[in-house]
């Protein structure tokens, strides 16, 4: 499972600041080895997990764990110049409360840069085998009004939790700043894309998990 930061020409994208972000967050949450280390992040993630579905202006305590995160990182061009949040901050706070909420009771990495969001909607239709997935992520394609899409999002993300299913954060937050840019289309030219090609074929990754289920 590919899980490693993003590199030095990425380091400065939206997708690249979002991943390095919860790269560095997830190994320590994860880790058994530095107990004051997990505890920071179990608390981090706990703050965060309090925004998801819901806008930064709802939990000002949330947006500002936000901050702290990404701003080390994030260049200027990114960041808020008035009172409210810039379109890839907005972006930013969605994936990262999302992915803490992701993450809850985890015990493998949620973050993981080998799928797409879309890709691994797709696969959770297969291995749940429901007819309201599918609607649920057509729902996500259509909206353009940024509470629906996180409420779409919020409940996707919740079903993929169950099957404990990852995607590429860094790559979601790049997804949702562009949705609400010129670039829209491009972007849901490729979920679409990614959504077929991971309902009907599943990731090495996926086979794999599968196997191990039922032996």
């Amino acid at each position: 499972m590919n899980t490693v930061g993003p590199t030095e020409t990425q380091r400065k994208t939206i997708s690249g600041v979002v991943g390095g972000a919860l790269s560095r967050l997830q190994h320590d949450y994860l880790s058994s080895d530095n107990h004051a280390s997990q505890a920071r992040a179990r608390g981090v993630l706990a703050t965060l997990r309090r925004g998801a579905g819901t806008a930064p202006e709802q939990d000002l305590v949330t947006w500002q764990q936000t901050l702290e995160l990404v701003v080390p990182d994030l260049p200027e061009q990114f960041q808020g110049k008035g009172n409210d949040p810039s379109p890839s901050e907005r972006a930013v706070y969605d994936a990262l409360t999302l992915y803490a909420l992701h993450m809850q009771s985890q015990q493998k990495p949620m973050h993981d840069r080998s799928r797409s969001f879309a890709r691994a909607a797709g696969i959770l239709v297969a291995k749940r085998d429901s007819e309201s997935i599918k609607p649920r992520f057509d729902a996500l394609l259509m909206v353009k009004n940024p509470n629906t899409r996180r409420h779409h999002a919020r409940g996707l993300i919740t079903l993929m939790r169950s099957e404990s299913i990852g995607f590429d954060y860094g790559r979601f937050a790049e997804d949702l700043y562009r949705l609400d840019s010129p670039r829209r289309n491009s972007v849901l030219l490729a979920w679409g894309r990614d959504f077929a090609n991971g309902r009907f074929r599943q990731d090495q990754t996926t086979v794999n998990d599968s196997a191990q289920t039922t032996n």
